[in-house]
């Protein structure tokens, strides 16, 4: 909407590729603050240790996605005006 895009078909597919991240991001940090809270910290300890262990390895691989998502999102290549929606999130908000 900001940029005049259409959301279309390419864009359901970055949406949906982006909800995807988000959701392993979240079982992630989850995942480490139930074992810190099965080993006797307490919930609140357990989520902020969950978060300083994943956050380094959310960064990357969310970086590596918009990273590999640019040329696209740049619309470069032959056909890329069209699929220019899937790889950038502000186009389909």
């Amino acid at each position: 909407m900001l940029f005049g895009l259409d959301l279309n078909i390419y864009a359901f597919v970055g949406l949906i590729m982006l909800v995807g991240i988000v959701k392993k991001n979240a079982i992630m940090m989850i995942d480490v603050a139930l074992d810190a809270q099965h080993r006797g910290e307490s919930p609140n300890v357990a989520i902020y240790q969950g978060c300083l262990l994943r956050f380094r390895p959310i960064m990357m691989t969310t970086m590596a996605a918009l990273m590999g998502t640019l040329p696209i999102a740049l619309g470069l290549g032959a056909g890329g005006e069209a699929a220019a929606p899937s790889a950038s999130p502000w186009s389909a908000a």
